[in-house]
């Protein structure tokens, strides 16, 4: 058996889908597995584009756990994986999470919203 077996980015994929399956019972985990998935870059060198120091943190616990099901699925001893804090602003989807994001958000999505609330002197709370 060789441990160096040569594999591309479809089957990264496919390895991948199978190794976030396992966690769908703890969906803090999942959610980061399923939203970030490893890209090649080359051979044997996989990258992972996160948000934030906190994604990476997480992960960065589960790297050998994550290195080790990618070695034994691909059969290939020589992959390596680096993480990398994304910086750009169009990564995904922004959460609104205040009262006043969110509003900001609805009422550029709908602008009749900020004359509804004006009309009515409606407060944000």
């Amino acid at each position: 058996m060789s441990w160096n077996d040569a594999f591309d980015q479809e089957k990264l994929d496919g390895v991948w889908r199978a190794f976030t399956r396992q966690y769908e019972r703890q969906p803090r985990i999942h959610t980061i597995y399923k939203n970030h998935r490893p890209v090649l870059t080359a051979e044997n060198k996989l990258l992972i584009k996160l948000r934030n120091q906190t994604q990476q943190h997480e992960l960065g616990k589960e790297r050998s756990t994550i290195i080790s099901f990618l070695r034994r699925s691909l059969k290939n001893a020589r992959i390596e994986l680096s993480f990398e804090i994304s910086q750009e602003e169009d990564s995904g989807p922004k959460k609104a999470f205040t009262v006043a994001d969110k509003y900001k958000v609805m009422s550029e999505k709908n602008p009749a919203l900020a004359l509804f609330r004006k009309e009515f002197n409606l407060d944000l709370e």
